[in-house]
């Protein structure tokens, strides 16, 4: 079982704890469903379509089974980037902020975003001012904005050519970030800060991929040349027996693989040092939401939290009969 050591930091303290995750058990189920009713087939039986974070998980999957491929629950729904600037985790997000779009504004060149070879998350703009979705590895000129102290935003362009990575790092070192782009006059704005000719990063990207019952993690299997979008509607993963994964179509009928969790209840029981009032509900409030945060950035889904203070030990008064002379 996976040991995770948490670190809170809070007000001047720190806590250290060691706890285990419950286990998923997962259950190869040899039914031919797509993507969708597998998932509604897993919810209904199980906890969810399966979840494979780590080597561990990799270990309690059977070593083999006798299909091909198998679905599991790592998608990549074009709902949350190609048809909406969307607010899911694979969604687009700004470099400057990490956030998803407050406005919603899009300028796509015609047929973009496509995810062409399953590798492009990161955006360009075209010479025209239109967006196109690239991979980030690509080299391109680009604009950094910065930010004066009336609040207002001045455009640089930037000549040398950089993947999406560095020009974002040249761009916080130098200036504030590459430019986020929330309305038209803004994409005007940088738009005008470049050469006629130029095509450029701008701060758009997003990471693919998320898992059926979201949960955060970065642990992937791909095989060789995978995923690559193949036919440009390729949002579904599977795996084959070496437990190697594939992105497929999701309309395809494979047997898939569901995971359950057991529910387990525990209680940490914690001694603070610390100036802060443990007893403030707000306090309280704020311990909860970072030990949940670094709990889903963990693994661990469909928990809850909750916090009770043991009352303080209070001597007994020892009371004593008055003695009459």
């Amino acid at each position: 079982m996976d040991c995770v050591t948490q670190i809170l930091l809070f007000l001047g303290f720190s806590l250290h704890s060691c706890s285990h995750f419950p286990p998923r058990k997962y259950y190869y189920v040899n039914l031919a469903k797509n993507w969708t009713d597998a998932q509604l087939y897993c919810r209904g039986k199980y906890s969810d379509l399966a979840t494979i974070v780590s080597m561990d998980d990799i270990s309690r999957l059977q070593p083999a089974f006798t299909y091909s491929w198998a679905w599991f629950g790592l998608t990549d729904d074009p709902k949350s980037w190609r048809d909406s600037m969307g607010n899911d985790s694979n969604s687009w997000r700004s470099s400057a902020t990490g956030e998803t779009s407050k406005t919603g504004y899009q300028n796509w060149a015609v047929s973009e975003p496509s995810s062409t070879n399953g590798n492009e998350d990161c955006v360009e703009m075209y010479p025209n001012g239109q967006w196109n979705d690239a991979p980030c590895g690509a080299l391109n000129s680009f604009v950094c904005y910065n930010v004066t102290n009336q609040n207002t935003k001045t455009y640089v362009f930037i000549s040398t050519l950089k993947t999406w990575t560095n020009a974002r790092d040249y761009c916080r070192q130098h200036y504030t970030d590459l430019p986020m782009i929330e309305n038209n006059v803004e994409n005007n704005a940088v738009y005008s800060a470049k050469p006629a000719t130029a095509q450029l990063w701008i701060g758009l990207y997003r990471v693919p991929w998320t898992w059926s019952d979201k949960t955060q993690s970065s642990f992937t299997q791909w095989r060789s040349s995978s995923p690559n979008n193949n036919g440009g509607n390729q949002f579904c993963n599977t795996e084959n027996p070496l437990h190697e994964w594939d992105d497929d179509t999701c309309s395809i009928k494979y047997p898939f693989i569901c995971h359950q969790v057991s529910k387990v209840k525990t209680t940490v029981r914690m001694k603070f040092k610390t100036r802060a009032d443990i007893t403030d509900p707000a306090t309280n409030s704020q311990i909860l939401q970072q030990l949940d945060a670094e709990l889903k950035r963990r693994g661990w889904t469909d928990f809850k939290l909750q916090w009770k203070i043991q009352p303080k030990k209070q001597e007994e008064e020892k009371l004593t009969e008055p003695t009459f002379g």
